[in-house]
């Protein structure tokens, strides 16, 4: 799984000459990062008498965020592995007509799935830009 390889290791697979970790993972790998800059910022914040008046509103902008950032640490792996969903289906036997049907569909499907994923990325990352405003400007 990339997410448990070390930063280095991430660095490097993603230097090499495999496919993955791809957009996909590296926008859900930077989107969990600026998920996890704003939970910090709202931990240093919450319980500070200079921010007392601020509490309620990180509490909660920390709890709505803290649940993205673990969505979208999972579709780091999530986009990777739908891409290889895609060359799975591209390996399947093509030698009879059948096979041709049936590789072809699930190389349909599988480009399909793995176009979604970032797509949910994208919206995941959007979904938080706001929440990451009110917090920047603390």
């Amino acid at each position: 799984m990339l997410t448990d390889l070390s930063v280095k290791n991430f660095l490097n697979k993603t230097a090499g000459n495999d496919p993955v970790p791809g957009g996909g993972s590296i926008s859900a790998l930077n989107g969990a990062i600026a998920a996890a800059l704003g939970e910090m910022v709202t931990r240093l914040t919450i319980g500070r008498k200079k921010y007392a008046d601020r509490e309620a509103e990180m509490t909660t902008l920390l709890a709505e965020i803290e649940p993205v950032r673990n969505e979208l640490e999972t579709d780091i792996d999530r986009d990777s592995d739908a891409y290889n969903l895609v060359f799975d289906a591209f390996k399947l036997p093509k030698d009879t007509d059948e096979e041709k049907s049936t590789r072809s569909a699930a190389i349909q499907s599988a480009t399909k799935y793995a176009a979604e994923v970032p797509m949910q990325v994208a919206r995941r990352v959007i979904s938080i830009m706001p929440k990451l405003e009110v917090i920047a400007r603390t």
